[in-house]
């Protein structure tokens, strides 16, 4: 039962991991569309979008490598 539960606890780890990094592209990709389609500024299409603090500087640090 300890194995079977350590096994359970991994896996939803792993996917909550899987979502956010998938939200986390997901956002990298709306706003690398918005800078290119409607020739705004990153602050501008983040902004728009109404992300937060953190979602902010994930894509700041996606877009600075």
């Amino acid at each position: 039962n300890l194995g079977e539960m350590i096994a359970r606890e991994n896996i939803e780890k792993g996917h909550s991991m899987g979502i956010e990094q998938g939200q986390k592209l997901e956002r990298i990709t709306l706003i690398k569309n918005m800078t290119e389609s409607l020739q705004c500024s990153m602050q501008r299409a983040m902004d728009v979008l109404k992300l937060t603090a953190g979602e902010r500087k994930d894509v700041e640090e996606y877009f600075k490598s």
